[in-house]
């Protein structure tokens, strides 16, 4: 069935884009009011919103397209690519988040840096410049990555050529971000979700209807066998790899930024428990998308281009209507664009926040509304970097999403957890793991040809870490080791002890 050009298909499209752009329009003023208001919404969310938009911003179109896609190739097995974040982020939201809502309450952080400096201190702006430029780093990629995935699903749906959906994905997300800021970010990925969360769960159910029953996708699997049956079927290094995606979450700030934003930091243990039902409803549902889509499509070639991401659309045209195929395609975009919003507010409030005001202006007294209307402005210059990254690497989406998930975990994660419950923790000792994280990470990936003199990273990996080939897994340990060896080795802020006891009761 050809839903490219169906007026149905087109309407719900645009109908929801307008929203997006409604919604950026009514939160224009609240935004405005300064950078907390702009990057936290003035830490003034309700639990809702709050659980709702850390999933979805977390999630990306790496759940709908990536895990459904891989589901499809390796059935049972993606399991274990859902498990890792699902078991991470029950761990943050039930036992990290309300101390990180009440410290940085208590401090006025706004972003990652701020909580470093308020934890460790840093007088000479160090760590805060090196965290910084990190975050922007890897937010362009992310960001860039999104608007490739956005690119496809245009050019697929509505039969325009991938640089024209590139722009009009970069387009809306632009208008809405720039106008409401964290508002609108906010009340745009509540609704996103529920597209999400609505295509993920009744798609595999309309499909199973329609094949008369379960039996159908029972026989796909058994005729496939291996991990189509089993999910001990891969290797555990490729085990151990699936569920290292989870390491990415604890230093994502898109994500663990949602924490500061609570308004009221006892329902934090409610919105924990009402994210963790949305995220493992959804997970499970993108992998059913995977092996009924085998079921419609016993090999991979009947999909378009042979890509296994192609099955959430391709199942999605094959049993549903136009109504619902825009419905999907809404889906699709709205996994895209309430991570990408995220992702340039957070690059934004680095460049801001954390270069601008609290380095190169921090003895100037800065109007609250010129530092938002700068955070506007570098927006605009990241999206266009996004733009230009996304143009020269339209190939390597997937692994521009994973490379910028698990570099952030591995340069953030340990040193913010550390941060929250380990006293012996050091400026020096953060400062060490976000560099050897940084580096481990970037040397996994893409090993430069000159290091090979020193050492062959795979071969290490092959023989000491059960071929574990995921850089996020080694990154964070390796940023770990370092955080805690170099604290032990420097001295501790003189107010730590008062500063844990506080978070202690927050906990």
């Amino acid at each position: 069935m050809d839903i490219t050009a169906h007026p149905l298909t087109v309407t719900v499209l645009i109908l929801y884009l307008l929203v997006l752009v409604v919604i950026g329009f009514i939160s224009s003023k609240k935004s405005s009011q300064g950078l907390t208001s702009f990057f936290l919404a003035g830490r003034n969310l309700n639990k809702w919103t709050v659980a709702l938009s850390a999933v979805s911003s977390g999630r990306s179109s790496w759940l709908v397209l990536g895990v459904t896609g891989t589901a499809y190739l390796t059935g049972l097995n993606a399991v274990w690519a859902i498990a890792g974040y699902i078991t991470v982020e029950v761990f943050l939201f039930f036992f990290v988040a309300s101390r990180f809502r009440r410290f940085s309450g208590n401090t006025g952080s706004i972003t990652i840096p701020d909580i470093f400096e308020s934890r460790v201190g840093d007088p000479k702006r160090v760590l805060r410049l090196v965290s910084s430029l990190i975050i922007l780093f890897f937010m362009v990629a992310y960001v860039g990555s999104q608007l490739v995935g956005g690119a496809t699903a245009f050019s697929g749906s509505l039969g325009i050529s991938q640089t024209q959906g590139m722009w009009l994905t970069a387009a809306i997300i632009f208008l809405y971000t720039i106008l409401g800021g964290f508002h609108a970010v906010s009340k745009t990925d509540v609704l996103q979700i529920g597209f999400m969360f609505f295509s993920l769960v009744i798609l595999p159910i309309v499909g199973i209807i329609q094949l008369g029953g379960f039996d159908p996708v029972l026989q796909a699997m058994q005729a496939e066998g291996g991990g189509f049956t089993s999910p001990f079927a891969f290797a555990f290094g490729a085990i151990i790899g699936l569920l290292g995606i989870g390491f990415g979450s604890p230093g994502n700030p898109h994500i663990i930024v949602r924490y500061m934003s609570l308004k009221n930091v006892k329902e934090m243990r409610q919105a924990a428990l009402i994210a963790t039902i949305w995220n493992v409803v959804m997970g499970w549902g993108a992998i059913m998308v995977g092996l009924v889509g085998r079921a419609y499509f016993p090999t991979v070639d009947e999909l378009p281009n042979s890509n296994s991401e192609q099955i959430f659309t391709s199942l999605g045209a094959e049993v549903m209507n136009p109504f619902f195929a825009g419905i999907l395609l809404v889906a699709v975009l709205a996994a895209i664009m309430s991570s990408a919003d995220s992702q340039l507010l957070v690059g934004a409030s680095a460049a801001v926040r954390d270069i601008y005001e609290r380095i190169f202006a921090r003895d100037k007294e800065i109007p609250q509304e010129k530092l938002v209307l700068y955070s506007r402005i570098v927006i605009f210059i990241l999206m266009g970097l996004s733009i230009w990254l996304a143009s020269a690497a339209e190939e390597f989406v997937f692994w521009m999403v994973l490379f910028a998930f698990g570099g952030l975990g591995a340069c953030f994660g340990p040193a913010l957890i550390l941060t929250f419950y380990w006293k012996g923790l050091t400026r020096a000792g953060v400062l060490a793991g976000m560099i050897t994280g940084l580096i481990t990470v970037i040397m996994v990936a893409e090993q430069p040809a000159w290091t090979y003199a020193f050492i062959d990273v795979h071969e290490f990996l092959n023989n000491y870490f059960f071929g574990i080939t995921y850089e996020a897994v080694p990154g964070f340990l390796v940023a770990t080791f370092f955080t805690v060896v170099v604290s032990l080795f420097t001295k501790k802020p003189a107010n730590t002890d008062e500063l844990m006891d506080k978070m202690k009761n927050a906990g």
